[in-house]
């Protein structure tokens, strides 16, 4: 599924909840990623891509799903959990685990110099300079549950939503 998403700006609160919440609803982490991917095991991976771009883009959730048959299920399960976020504050906990693990992984991936080139040749690219990561993870650290909820709101809106479905050659389409 693709949503219309913000565009990039490191202390902007809705542009990083924005990205918080693709990790908190659709990342590793999240209650659909155990039931999809490792519980029920209906999908063979599970990933998001809320990243803000310069211009505004499309954010977007992925399943690769395991049977064709169950499609439909594993898009009830996604509509599902963005009505959750829509509706509802996340969890307090899983939030400030997410934006520890955002923030580490970003530290991690400067361990190499192509780590180093790959994490900062975007925000040099949209900003000119690397300054605005210290206002990025600035802005991280003060997202709320209710700036989840906003982000969730704006931009997981369902006259925005676009679903594309590949099946292998010879299934049914829908």
């Amino acid at each position: 599924m693709k949503f219309k998403g913000p565009a990039w700006n490191a202390a902007d609160r809705i542009t990083v909840a924005t990205e918080v919440l693709g990790n908190v609803a659709f990342g590793n982490n999240s209650a659909l990623f155990r039931k999809l991917v490792l519980q029920d095991r209906k999908a063979q991976s599970l990933t998001e891509d809320f990243r803000p771009m310069r211009d505004p883009g499309l954010i977007g959730v992925t399943a690769m799903v395991n049977d064709p048959a169950d499609l439909t299920a594993v898009e009830s399960e996604i509509g599902r959990t963005v009505e959750k976020f829509r509706l509802e504050l996340c969890d307090t906990q899983l939030l400030e685990d997410t934006k520890s693990a955002m923030k580490y992984g970003f530290l991690m991936s400067l361990e190499t110099a192509q780590g180093v080139c790959f994490a900062l040749e975007p925000v040099a690219a949209f900003t000119g300079s690397i300054e605005a990561i210290e206002d990025y993870f600035r802005t991280i650290a003060s997202i709320t549950p209710e700036d989840v909820r906003t982000a969730a709101r704006r931009y997981l809106d369902e006259n925005g939503r676009t679903t594309i479905t590949l099946l292998p050659v010879g299934e049914a389409a829908r």
